[in-house]
């Protein structure tokens, strides 16, 4: 072998090698400063309690913090575009929902986020199941009494939601759908929801546990059937709307942490395993169960699945439901 293909053998392996110990010194020394953890809602949402509760010891685990930035407006849209905007650099990530990376795609005309192609799947962490609920004065006491009743009343109910396109509105429509049955969907974008559904304004409404936790132990609100795939650990004695005979109703509020697309996978990795540790933590887990949340980890390739499939699965949701494209 020539002098000059010999050096240039060893240059090769040193380059290769070079690479390969950046690549490991990028990974030791991640993160190197706090991580930006983008939540696409306001302050005080569910969104935001969970996304703090999380991050906190999500940053313990990672050795940095993890500072919750609040970028609400639009459904999500505002916060989840400049998330999949952002430097595919590890330091600024996404706490995504069913809302801004399954139901958005299908619900808006001008969203300017792909949530596939603009997004690097990093964990699945946690859902909430919303739980159907009456005001006292609609004489229903099961899901079966309250189809009859609607039946035998077709201009008496109607349902409140936080607006178009949200899951509570998406779960009264399809219950309409599937049973056969006539309700006015009543959109909110504030508190009144609650006011006018334990005045009796609102007939019903699917809402999430933990909201409606005093008003249903009070007796103020009566809950009918839960939307997950199984029993409320919660609420183990109320059937699911499945085990009422709709198999088209789940709904859950569910949660991910996603980064921009193109980040490196090395970092993936660290964040993933920082996020399962997160969810093994004794305290967090019960932090959690106090909030009525499911803990639901999966790693990147199943929550690349999940979205993909959840995408899937609101399109002719949102198409029944008349929420027509923004």
């Amino acid at each position: 072998m020539s002098t000059t293909r010999r050096q240039l053998g060893y240059l090769a392996a040193s380059q290769a090698l070079g690479g390969l110990s950046f690549r490991q010194a990028r990974a030791q020394t991640y993160p190197a400063r706090p991580i930006i953890l983008v939540v696409a809602y306001g302050p005080g949402t569910g969104t935001d309690l969970l996304a703090r509760q999380l991050g906190e010891r999500m940053g313990t685990v990672l050795g940095q913090r993890l500072v919750v930035e609040n970028r609400p407006g639009a459904s999500g849209m505002i916060g989840t575009e400049f998330a999949a905007r952002s430097r595919p650099d590890g330091y600024t990530l996404l706490f995504g929902n069913n809302q801004t990376l399954a139901v958005n795609v299908s619900l808006y005309r001008d969203i300017r986020y792909d949530p596939i192609r603009d997004f690097t799947p990093i964990a699945r962490l946690a859902s909430q199941d919303a739980v159907l609920v009456v005001n006292p004065r609609i004489p229903a006491r099961s899901v079966a009494e309250l189809v009859a009743y609607a039946r035998a009343n077709p201009d008496r109910l109607n349902f409140g939601s936080p607006g178009a396109g949200a899951s509570a509105h998406l779960a009264g429509e399809t219950f309409k759908a599937a049973a056969g049955i006539h309700m006015v969907h009543v959109p909110y974008n504030n508190a009144q929801l609650f006011a006018d559904l334990l005045s009796g304004a609102i007939s019903l409404s699917f809402y999430p546990y933990l909201s409606l936790k005093p008003h249903i132990a009070s007796g103020a609100l009566i809950p009918l059937a839960t939307t997950g795939v199984t029993r409320s650990p919660w609420l183990p004695d109320l059937p699911t709307m499945i085990e009422c005979g709709y198999p088209t109703i789940i709904f859950t509020s569910w949660f991910g942490l996603y980064g921009p697309a193109g980040l490196p996978g090395e970092i993936t990795t660290t964040l993933s395993a920082a996020a399962q540790r997160t969810l093994e933590d004794p305290e967090v887990r019960r932090a959690l169960s106090d909030s009525a949340t499911r803990v639901e980890y999966g790693g990147p390739e199943e929550l690349a699945r999940f979205t993909a499939s959840e995408i899937e699965r609101y399109r002719p949701i949102i198409a029944q439901s008349g929420a027509a494209p923004g």
